[in-house]
């Protein structure tokens, strides 16, 4: 199971009830997984894709996953299962308002929260959430009902 978690995310949080919501999240898995979120300014799709090639060339490409409406959902007792099957440090990629480009979605895997498109913000609550949620089932506890 992954104890390391790279969330690389395009844009910042702007709105307060969100970061709140975020850092409450970070704060219930440190028991579980070690979790870095970096926060790259979004400088349209060309440049974000450039930024996020020099972050992730250095690690294996099976460990990389894009947050994509395109990529394949699961359940939350699927995605525990899924993270369960994991090994060593993982990357989650969240596009901006424009998403990730083309390019760099065909070189990685896709995965999806939901068909439905969110904000990049609300993505990124919702991700961490599911993290959250996908250990709590991993460890036999209540959150998950």
């Amino acid at each position: 199971m992954i104890r390391k978690i790279k969330l690389i995310v395009i844009g910042r949080i702007k709105e307060e009830y969100i970061e709140c919501g975020i850092k409450e999240y970070i704060k219930r898995l440190k028991p579980f997984c070690n979790i870095d979120i970096i926060e790259l300014k979004d400088k349209g799709i060309k440049q974000n894709s450039s930024f996020i090639l020099n972050i992730v060339e250095k690690y294996n490409k099976n460990n990389i996953y894009i947050l994509d409406e395109q990529g394949k959902e699961r359940t939350s007792v699927e995605f525990s299962q899924f993270l369960n099957s994991l090994n060593g440090e993982t990357i989650f990629i969240i596009g901006g308002a424009d998403g990730i480009s083309n390019s760099i979605k065909r070189s990685y895997n896709l995965i999806s929260i939901s068909k439905m498109t969110f904000t990049h913000e609300m993505a990124r609550l919702f991700f961490i959430e599911q993290l959250y949620r996908a250990f709590m089932i991993l460890e036999n506890r209540s959150y998950h009902k």
